[in-house]
């Protein structure tokens, strides 16, 4: 019997751009099969990829939403300040007042989609595509012995992502 470990699609999505690392998966049926490994490190190490791949992809989505509700925060203010100013009333105080808080808590929540928020959502992309891009170039298409690999993922213990 033998296993497989195909390349998946990885598609992460930051702020509107799409990057997507792609492993060349389909295999014409004309070509050879890569040859079958029993290498226990060999399998370990992709089973642990694999591992950290899940890993780091959930990190990048929680983070990646993160920045989306920033944004999607920011572009609310955005149009409570608008409406806000539209409906001012300038000679009522209490009205310029509301306005003026509209205007600080939008800008306050600017300077946040800005800041650590896109550098932590960037980060972590770019850590998920380079264990993806290494994945790839190790473990996609390898054809492992299906037995070794059960009994491998049994007791899996794999090291801490870098």
């Amino acid at each position: 019997m033998m296993g497989h470990l195909a390349g998946a699609r990885h598609a992460a999505f930051l702020g509107g751009s799409l990057v997507v690392l792609t492993a060349l998966g389909s295999q014409a049926s004309a070509q050879v099969p890569a040859p079958m490994s029993s290498n226990p490190a060999e399998i370990t190490t992709c089973l642990c990829m694999e591992q950290g791949i899940s890993t780091l992809s959930a990190d990048m989505s929680a983070k990646t939403q993160a920045l989306a509700a920033v944004r999607q925060r920011l572009a609310g203010l955005d149009a409570r300040y608008e409406q806000a100013k539209r409906n001012e009333d300038v000679n009522n105080p209490s009205s310029v007042e509301n306005v003026k808080a509209i205007l600080a808590q939008r800008d306050a929540a600017y300077q946040q989609s800005l800041g650590a928020v896109v550098s932590d959502a960037d980060q972590a992309t770019a850590r998920y595509n380079a264990e993806v891009t290494s994945y790839n170039g190790s473990c996609a298409n390898r054809n492992f012995d299906s037995v070794m690999m059960a009994q491998i993922e049994a007791h899996l213990s794999c090291p801490p992502l870098r």
